[in-house]
């Protein structure tokens, strides 16, 4: 590793590429020998280092345009969580007016047996955008979507009424825009008893967005722990394992966060990080082999490092380097729920959790194409 670091110190950006076509550097390695020096552009476009390998390289950025439909349990065990909500509402904002995003907000329960509910977004005001006075306020009292639910709750088709027919032409107008990406966050103490297994519900919720646009969707779920509740949990909270929601949540590629987790701020801050419209899904240029995969995420000395879980190793350059340089850098785990998969069916790569690119990163995946690699 000091080699490498000597590198990228020393070589200019031509001299660094020359170093990489001689190379006999195993293939993650090499992708961090060319990562950009200081004073190097940003991102470089380096299609076949070393011959026979090509290296794709994308640049994360946000997606303008989210629309994020909130599921919350309003079953009688639930106002502590519900307030909680309300109060940490900034942590989960703030991530959205930092990205700039044209946001559509709105509020469902879990309530399958009310009139007023069954997927209907609640409150004086449903859709919260960004012309909304006081979004805080407003969704403070969305979020409050009481406690009078019955003990079977079920988020997952409350959620899908919401998205689909009638209501999006009814009561729900408005809120779904074909090219926004759609953000679907439940939370409950409760695990969900609707009818079907969940992956009908993630079949269901990525064809929203209609054939081939399945990465524009994304589910969350705040939830108890799977697969088993921490005691105190357990007894102070009466929280049960969300295994269903978890479920639908890792296989969308979102994230399974804890209600037992006193600060509910951590949890609106990972939301928030999420919902800003980061892409998750990059279409590779050829065809791999998919033994030969490698993907790098290079970011900034402004950035914090990668989660550990996402990463099988990780470099650190950042000591005393501008905080525009791309000092770090993460191999990331093909695994989930914190990884990368690769869908062969659409040639693309996908990334799961905590493994989700942060903004201004710089996503390199190396393979040998098929038609290469025999």
């Amino acid at each position: 590793m000091a080699f490498l670091s000597r590198a990228r110190a020393e070589l200019a950006c031509s001299e660094s590429e020359n170093m990489a076509k001689r190379s006999s550097l195993p293939l993650s390695l090499l992708l961090l020998a060319l990562m950009p020096a200081a004073g190097c552009d940003d991102v470089r476009f380096i299609t076949r280092q070393p011959p026979g390998t090509q290296v794709d390289i994308f640049e994360q950025t946000s997606v303008p345009v989210v629309d994020v439909l909130w599921v919350v349990d309003n079953s009688a065990s639930m106002a502590e969580e519900q307030q909680a909500l309300a109060d940490n509402f900034g942590a989960f904002f703030d991530y959205l007016q930092d990205a700039e995003a044209d946001f559509h907000i709105g509020v469902t329960s879990t309530d399958i047996y009310n009139p007023d509910h069954q997927g209907r977004l609640l409150g004086d005001e449903p859709v919260i955008d960004n012309d909304t006075p006081d979004a805080a306020a407003v969704f403070a009292a969305n979020v409050n979507v009481g406690t009078e639910g019955k003990g079977d709750e079920q988020g997952l088709a409350c959620a899908l009424l919401a998205l689909t027919e009638p209501l999006l032409s009814g009561d729900n107008f408005g809120f779904l825009r074909d090219q926004a990406y759609l953000f679907i966050i439940f939370v409950s103490d409760e695990d969900d008893r609707s009818f079907g297994p969940e992956e009908y519900y993630v079949r269901r919720f990525e064809q929203i967005k209609d054939i081939g646009n399945d990465g524009m969707v994304t589910v969350a779920a705040v939830v108890g722990d799977v697969p088993e509740v921490p005691p105190a949990c357990r007894e102070q909270k009466h929280a049960e394992p969300g295994r269903r929601y978890a479920e639908v949540a890792e296989q969308s590629g979102g994230l399974a966060l804890s209600i037992c987790d006193d600060d509910f701020s951590v949890n609106l801050d990972a939301l928030g990080f999420s919902a800003a419209g980061l892409k998750r899904t990059f279409t590779l240029t050829r065809a791999p082999d998919p033994r030969t995969i490698a993907v790098w995420i290079k970011t900034t000395c402004a950035t914090a490092a990668m989660p550990g879980e996402a990463c099988s190793e990780s470099f650190d350059d950042c000591g005393g380097a501008a905080a525009d340089v791309y000092g770090r850098a993460c191999v990331v785990k093909q695994s989930l729920p914190d990884g990368f998969v690769y869908d062969e069916e659409a040639n693309s790569i996908r990334f799961f959790g905590l493994a989700l690119p942060p903004f201004g990163a710089v996503v390199q995946v190396g393979y040998v194409p098929l038609e290469e690699g025999g």
